[in-house]
């Protein structure tokens, strides 16, 4: 049966590899995709710079919730290294507590902030439980998304931070530059802002990414199947002319021992910065934990990332403190998926 099952795997696979005359495809306007040429792999060049560079990333975990509220713990942080080496960190901690209210006939999702430590200055933040960047397929929005959404802002929120206060002359984000999520865009203009009146570079790099050809294939796939063996940078893949994504997009392979190809984003108006900014990146991507990624993005990750140990104390402390308080109706709503999950093992 599995002998089957690969044959129809790799059979689906090879009706792609078509690599020639194809197109990546981009969903919306203002997209004017490159065709995929050869031509446009480049070498990374070796940039000697002495320049700081500020990896951000975030992490978030429910404390304690229902389908009516959440309360959660998200962490951002910012890693600066120099000269390929670490020479700073700091991470920023609120609690999120987010409630499910009426607000002019419609339920809305409402976010108060208590911080914990180093204000990020989060205003209340409202969503309505049928904004379609977060909801899944046609259902109401479940109030855990709200988190995800939150943690994104707070990203954004300490870069512009690090740019306001100089602390670095390159910022690197775990993710894009693209706005998918509502309000998003007051929050991207404002760290723009900041990086152009005070000369800090903004870039951003996906871990992952979903973008297809016109035949259906993967173009990271496409691309690191017709790209040398070397490290190279590809350029230019689309022009982008959609206000709520102010970029250049780059594909890269940051280590000849990688099997991994990286979107990378640059702030638009400053794409000239680019092939410093990949180059810093290439040499931060040589630590064989994951070579051809930047390890300060593993840094970042790994000092914002909320341990299930984290989560489950501050989960009983607050269960102590809340006890005889009249919440277990509401827990006990969403609490039977877990039940199951014990009674399984």
């Amino acid at each position: 049966m599995f002998d089957e099952v690969i044959d129809k795997i790799l059979s689906a696979i090879n009706e792609n590899e078509n690599f020639s005359e194809t197109y990546p495809k981009f969903s919306g306007e203002g997209y004017r995709a490159h065709r995929i040429d050869i031509n446009n792999f480049h070498e990374i060049k070796k940039i000697t710079s002495d320049k700081k560079i500020a990896f951000i990333d975030g992490g978030n975990a429910e404390i304690i919730g229902s389908a009516n509220f959440s309360l959660n713990l998200i962490r951002v942080c910012y890693v600066i290294y120099q000269n390929n080496r670490k020479i700073k960190a700091k991470k920023f901690e609120i609690l999120a507590f987010t409630k499910a209210i009426n607000e002019n006939d419609e339920i809305c999702f409402k976010t108060a902030f208590f911080n914990i430590n180093n204000n990020l200055k989060l205003d209340e933040i409202s969503f309505s439980s049928l904004d379609h960047t977060l909801m899944h397929g046609v259902n109401r929005a479940e109030i855990t998304n709200v988190a995800n959404a939150i943690r994104r802002f707070a990203e954004l929120k300490l870069a512009k931070y690090v740019a306001d206060n100089r602390i670095s002359d390159f910022i690197v984000l775990d993710g894009n530059l693209q706005c998918t999520l509502t309000n998003e865009s007051a929050y991207l203009n404002e760290l723009y802002e900041s990086c152009e009146q005070n000369n800090v570079v903004l870039s951003a790099l996906s871990k992952t990414n979903s973008l297809f050809t016109e035949n259906g294939n993967l173009l990271s796939a496409v691309l690191s199947s017709i790209g040398s063996p070397d490290s190279w940078l590809y350029y230019p893949i689309v022009d982008i002319e959609n206000h709520n994504h102010k970029a250049e997009m780059f594909f890269a392979k940051f280590h000849e021992k990688s099997r991994h190809v990286f979107r990378f984003e640059i702030f638009n108006i400053q794409k000239n910065k680019a092939e410093e900014a990949i180059s810093m990146l290439a040499a931060n991507s040589t630590d064989p934990i994951f070579i051809g990624y930047p390890y300060g993005l593993v840094e970042a990750d790994r000092t914002a990332r909320v341990s299930n140990n984290e989560k489950e104390s501050l989960k009983t402390m607050l269960l102590v403190k809340l006890r005889n308080k009249n919440i277990e109706k509401y827990l006990s709503a969403v609490n039977a998926h877990e039940i199951l999950d014990r009674i399984s093992f």
